[in-house]
């Protein structure tokens, strides 16, 4: 890099929706300024919509070049989800042709080994903060980059290394990351309370980070900041399972209301929440709250050898208790189910649309998601599990007992299924 000019880091995201605040990269912006105050560091969105056009994608994905063309900046830097991953590589393939000079990291929940390759200079895989103020530090000739924790690349010997994998103990060192975020206009603002997981489904990424808390006071001064700037109407909590600690659950409630009650606002939160772990004071507590509350409940299946196999220990019978107390308190809830998981087929699935038809009765519609096999999961591991596309998280085309021709008919059954729901709920 170029001693005598500032070190310049974009950090690019690409958006499905435009009112939702860049949350992700906002946490590596604050937390890398906090040791780098010497870095020019800027988070630029450019929103895709639905992707429903072709020229449309194009566009935006021109005008994102264009960008880096004019601003020249040193690093390139974007994660990797479901939706972005494809584009993100074919991205960093684009930058290098416009701009050779300008390197290119990419991280997220989609990134392994096979990551690196002639266009992508880092790869970050893992929690990401502490990895991109080390990949900083290695930028400024600070530190090698074998010292980069959570890094893939290349050393100068062009052999690939893997960084020691870390995470931070303490989450209240990291900067609230909408204390840097200038647009204050989000319809939709989305918080961590916690990282991690108690529960480890084996299709999913929450468990695999330890299992951390931001503590109560650093909710508390965050909140309220979030409520004295910005003008939103939804709050979404994205921890895991967010009544695995009841009382902290309403602890944070409790602040929520404060601000609610301090500002005279009218919001909706979204929880997630463990459906056997609902009870008659949960409920109540719900209540006596001011804002709405939205629920989702994952319950994925009925059926026991498929939760078996996916790890995830369910008592039915309190799933079946809390939907009764959702049904009688009018708590509105989403409760949803997954097929093409492992050992599934067209008559377990049946007859865990039967439980949610029975059971889910202020639910108009089932609510069924095609298993998509995410990238870094235990399942990944089954190779009798087939995917859409092998490198990337896609959606299942295969299994020890279904196959594509079952999918589809499962999702044409579901799709009528539901059109019938229309007439009756």
């Amino acid at each position: 890099m170029n001693k005598k000019n500032k070190l310049k880091i974009l950090l690019l995201a690409f958006n499905l929706q435009s009112d939702v605040a860049p949350l992700g990269l906002s946490y590596l912006k604050a937390y890398a300024e906090k040791y780098h105050k010497d870095v020019i560091i800027e988070i630029k969105e450019f929103s895709m919509g639905q992707r429903l056009g072709y020229e449309t994608n194009k566009n935006t994905e021109l005008q994102a070049l264009s960008y880096i063309k004019l601003t020249k900046p040193d690093l390139v830097a974007f994660s990797c989800y479901i939706w972005s991953a494809d584009i993100a590589m074919n991205f960093a393939r684009a930058i290098k042709q416009i701009s050779k000079q300008t390197k290119v990291c990419l991280g997220g929940v989609e990134i392994s080994k096979d990551t690196i390759n002639e266009n992508i200079d880092f790869a970050i895989a893992g929690e990401g903060e502490i990895a991109f103020k080390e990949l900083i530090d290695h930028l400024k000739n600070e530190r090698p980059i074998e010292k980069v924790h959570n890094i893939i690349a290349r050393n100068e010997e062009h052999q690939l290394i893997h960084g020691q994998k870390t995470e931070l103990k303490n989450l209240d060192e990291l900067p609230f990351p909408y204390t840097i975020i200038e647009n204050k206009e989000f319809t939709v603002v989305r918080i961590e309370t916690a990282r991690g997981c108690t529960f480890n489904c084996k299709f999913c990424h929450y468990a695999k980070p330890t299992l951390r808390y931001f503590s109560l006071d650093y909710l508390k001064t965050n909140l309220s900041y979030l409520f004295d700037n910005f003008q939103f109407k939804y709050l979404t909590f994205l921890d895991a399972n967010f009544n695995s600690n009841k009382e902290r659950m309403f602890e944070i409630l409790d602040i929520v209301q404060q601000n609610v009650t301090k500002h005279q606002r009218k919001i909706s939160i979204h929880i997630e929440l463990r459906p056997e772990l609902i009870d008659e004071d949960t409920i109540k507590r719900f209540k006596e709250y001011s804002f709405k509350i939205d629920t989702e409940l994952g319950l994925q299946s009925t059926n026991k050898q498929v939760l078996q196999a996916v790890g995830r220990p369910t008592n039915i019978k309190r799933v079946e208790q809390a939907l009764k107390l959702l049904n009688e308190h009018h708590i509105k809830y989403k409760i949803d189910l997954m097929y093409g998981l492992p050992k599934d087929n067209f008559y377990k699935f049946l007859q865990s649309c039967r439980f949610i038809i029975k059971y889910a009765t202020k639910q108009k519609q089932v609510v069924a998601h095609h298993y998509m096999q995410l990238n870094n999961t235990e399942l990944q591991k089954n190779k009798e599990l087939v995917r859409f596309t092998p490198n990337n998280s896609s959606m299942i085309i295969k299994t020890e007992s279904q196959d594509a021709y079952d999918l589809y008919l499962t999702k044409l059954f579901l799709d009528q299924l539901n059109q019938e729901l229309i007439c009756f709920k």
